[in-house]
């Protein structure tokens, strides 16, 4: 991942060490036998935090394209970012 910005990289990061600490915790809810509901809304905040991440990943990807051709992007570099968007939905 070639994140430039520094503060988008330190945002990405902490946001996936948290997802893995959540994930950790489901994974010891389950073992504990947890009510269903708590274990799902964990899941449900995972799955939110992750479309986040996945999303904020994206936007440093347009940055970079846009970044690269100057603002002026051709159909090839659109097409790209509408198959990773189309990806990651």
């Amino acid at each position: 991942m070639k994140i430039k910005d520094q503060a988008a990289k330190k945002a990405v990061t902490n946001r996936l060490r948290r997802i893995e600490g959540q994930i950790r915790g489901v994974i010891q809810m389950i073992e504990d036998e947890a009510p269903v509901k708590g274990i799902s809304q964990q899941l449900s905040a995972i799955r939110s935090a992750m479309t986040h991440a996945v999303y904020e990943e994206f936007f440093c990807a347009m940055d970079r394209t846009l970044e690269k051709k100057g603002g002026n992007i051709g159909e090839k570099e659109l097409s790209d970012l509408r198959k990773l968007l189309k990806a990651i939905r």
